[in-house]
């Protein structure tokens, strides 16, 4: 009847410590041994699994750079000969220049003006592809960032998940050892 009037907690553990009690000391002690080691087998697993997901999640972002990177090189690719037509292009405008500033005819300068002028028309639509070009590395270069910092962030994590593995195996294993040790 003293059972009805305590409330569930209390009840549980005075059942516990009744096993206890009425199954001795070298029965608890190896059936407490035996439930830590399942708890710790469990652990275990969770961790390896937490391993798993880490290195799919890994692979994914590893992945995703060998694309970004492919994507990078393509625009490179297409970038490094506008930047030589960039190049060629200032080179004319500036030969331009100094032919035009060396002309003391204004008649004369008006037709090296005017190539000037085609030669800096064509010299800024190449700089508009290249800023196009340009525009495009740096939103690739924004997203491998952000996928470099959670690559990082993945390996700390994964490290943490390594040492708290190792510390439970090693805790297993002397928890075996010493069941073994009861058992005997």
């Amino acid at each position: 009847m003293a059972g009805k009037n305590l409330n569930e907690e209390e009840s549980a553990a005075r059942l516990a410590e009744a096993k206890r009690a009425l199954a001795g000391p070298e029965w608890t002690a190896k059936h407490e041994s035996e439930e830590r080691q399942r708890q710790m087998v469990a652990e275990q697993t969770a961790l390896n699994q937490q391993l798993t997901a880490l290195a799919k999640a890994k692979e994914k972002l590893e992945l995703t750079w060998i694309d970004l990177d492919g994507e990078r090189r393509k625009i490179r690719a297409v970038l490094n000969p506008i930047l030589d037509e960039e190049k060629k292009a200032e080179e004319v405008e500036n030969q331009l220049a100094a032919e035009e500033a060396k002309i003391g005819v204004p008649a004369e300068k008006h037709g090296v003006e005017e190539k000037r002028w085609a030669a800096a028309a064509a010299r800024e639509a190449v700089e508009k592809k290249k800023w196009i070009e340009e525009a495009k590395v740096v939103a690739l270069e924004k997203t491998i960032a952000e996928n470099t910092v959670e690559y990082r962030r993945l390996l700390t994590e994964e490290e943490a998940v390594n040492q708290k593995l190792e510390q439970l195996t090693k805790n297993l294993n002397q928890s075996q050892n010493d069941g073994v040790k009861l058992a005997a």
